[in-house]
């Protein structure tokens, strides 16, 4: 995940700001989120509790758990900021980075284990650990691996236009 740049006025100021790009529900868009009021329900109903406010408005926090694509944010929301219909993915996809345990040739295959998708899959190799590969169009972007990742080494990528629209 990115973080938002820190501006001068708002560190001197003591401001308190947001540190991660904010994440929509799925289903919802930076842009539906205007009609967002902040009341909260969304975050309230969530099930696996990764739905927080951030300034105000909804946003996911993977620190949590995962995102189950179950439409209780969507249901308990009583604004226009949701898609008719149901979100199967988010506009991001996972990514394994250069800090993934199998690529130092150490044993892990916790992120593939714990994907609902099977997205991560692990390709044998002669004289070390299988190493990760991960199928982008099968990636939902749940958040699954994020939080089972013992080294950070899972980060979150914008899908590009047309596979963010599958």
């Amino acid at each position: 995940m990115q973080m938002e740049p820190l501006s001068r006025r708002k560190f001197l100021a003591g401001s308190p700001v947001s540190r991660q790009t904010r994440i929509p529900p799925p289903g919802a868009s930076t842009e539906s989120l205007e009609a967002c009021t902040g009341c909260g329900l969304c975050a309230e109903r969530c099930p696996t509790g990764i739905i927080c406010l951030l300034d105000g408005l909804p946003s996911i926090d993977f620190e949590f758990g995962e995102c189950t694509f179950c439409g209780a944010c969507k249901t308990a929301c009583p604004e226009p900021v949701f898609q008719p219909e149901a979100a199967k993915r988010f506009a991001h996809m996972a990514v394994v980075t250069d800090g993934c345990l199998a690529r130092k040739d150490i044993a892990c295959q916790a992120c593939g284990e714990s994907c609902p998708e099977q997205a991560i899959r692990f390709r044998p190799r002669i004289g070390g650990p299988f190493l990760p590969e991960l199928k982008a169009g099968m990636c939902s972007g749940c958040g699954a691996c994020l939080q089972v990742c013992p080294v950070g080494a899972i980060a979150l990528q914008a899908r590009d236009g047309e596979a963010a629209n599958v």
